[in-house]
């Protein structure tokens, strides 16, 4: 049965592939012998079409007769020819929007944020959350407070210049952190471990003065911690850049400190349709023009756009269709996530249970290249339509 089906796969790659005149290799795609970049510039390995299980699994998913649009996008993954075709084969499923008039009816036919009030486990997210703190790339912002935002996680990576934080991400409760799926999706460079309770980052100790011109020191030290598992959006599409979320299971972190809790998420009615004109976004990204990412945590305050408004700017400038399943923040001159921001968090001060907190309503996803353009917001997945997700791949 497998034989045979690869028979047939093959066939459907002739004509897919092969009948398109595309038979020599992508060379902009290339990295060595056999590393290689796909279409969305992912990380894959150059091999036999008939190999790569992805392929397969979406040809054997995909409705037949295979379209005009399909077959120009396969056509993009190849890599070579040595007697039988090459592909680019990455390490995710392949996902190829088959029917751009669902991502217009998307568009056109928002549907509310999922119900999660009574789903199995709400439980596992903790009530004592996003307390704010004393009143006592983020794009000129200002330097966080002490402790001010104890759920920010800073993801790093094995990089050639050695181990370095690229993204950033949330506490969500002591085993997992919500983060963007850019930041975990077939990456250049290895994701080797999360770091939490992190404030300045180039010290040990993090100390800060204090209103009576005191200098104060945190007695607890940040903790660096394990990956258990990397949970992908299985929808997540680099190259339209949607699904752009996803959570990391870790070994389990001590929340019973000042600089270690978990933010909330919008679990509420009232949260999960909440509607806000300005938000907080915090993260380590660049904090000038020429790319220096910041020491100390920082967060700067933005408005958010119109979400009609925004989708305009982005067809017309990037020829990108946002959803309202994404929303949109900044467009002021040098305020803005930039990059080293990604997968960090939009906040929203909210009440709830009596208390002034903040909740969770976006993760950094992208924006314009040279962030902090007038005009041009950041792009940021909506948290509450991932509700459902984000607790069906939590466990205890």
């Amino acid at each position: 049965m497998y034989f045979t089906s690869m028979i047939s796969l093959d066939g459907v790659l002739w004509y897919t592939v092969f009948l398109l005149g595309v038979t020599s290799c992508n060379a902009q795609w290339l990295v060595d012998d056999d590393g290689c970049r796909t279409p969305d510039r992912g990380v894959g390995t150059c091999m036999r079409a008939k190999l790569c299980k992805p392929l397969i699994d979406f040809l054997l998913s995909v409705p037949k007769p295979i379209s005009q649009e399909v077959r120009t996008e396969l056509s993009k993954y190849t890599c070579g020819y040595d007697g039988s075709i090459k592909v680019c084969c990455p390490s995710n499923p392949i996902v190829i929007s088959t029917k751009r008039e669902d991502l217009n009816l998307l568009l056109d036919s928002p549907s509310p944020p999922p119900d999660i009030t009574n789903h199995k486990n709400i439980g596992l997210l903790p009530k004592d959350c996003g307390y704010l703190g004393s009143p006592d790339k983020i794009r000129n912002g200002k330097d966080a407070k002490l402790d001010e935002f104890p759920w920010m996680a800073l993801l790093s990576y094995n990089t050639n210049r050695g181990p370095q934080f690229q993204c950033g991400g949330t506490i969500v409760n002591n085993k997992y952190i919500l983060t963007a799926a850019h930041c975990i999706s077939d990456l250049i460079f290895p994701l080797v471990g999360v770091r939490v309770g992190e404030h300045k980052i180039s010290t040990k100790v993090d100390c800060e003065i204090r209103h009576n011109g005191k200098e104060f020191c945190s007695p607890n030290s940040v903790q660096d911690l394990a990956i258990e598992e990397v949970i992908i959006h299985p929808q997540f599409n680099r190259s339209i850049i949607v699904n752009d979320i996803g959570l990391l299971r870790v070994s389990e972190m001590n929340m019973d400190v000042e600089n270690v809790r978990p933010v909330c998420l919008p679990t509420s009615e009232e949260t999960r349709n909440a509607s806000f004109n300005y938000c907080v976004v915090t993260g380590w990204g660049f904090t000038d023009s020429q790319g220096q990412n910041a020491d100390v945590l920082q967060k700067v305050d933005l408005p958010v756009m119109n979400l009609t408004q925004c989708r305009e700017i982005y067809k017309s400038e990037k020829k990108v269709k946002l959803s309202h399943r994404q929303l949109c923040a900044g467009g002021r001159n040098n305020k803005d996530s930039c990059p080293g921001d990604s997968g960090g968090p939009l906040h929203v001060a909210s009440f709830i249970n009596d208390e002034t907190r903040y909740v969770q309503q976006g993760v950094v996803s992208f924006g314009h290249r040279f962030c902090g353009s007038v005009g041009f917001p950041g792009v940021y997945t909506k948290v509450a339509y991932y509700m459902d997700w984000i607790l069906d791949n939590m466990k205890p």
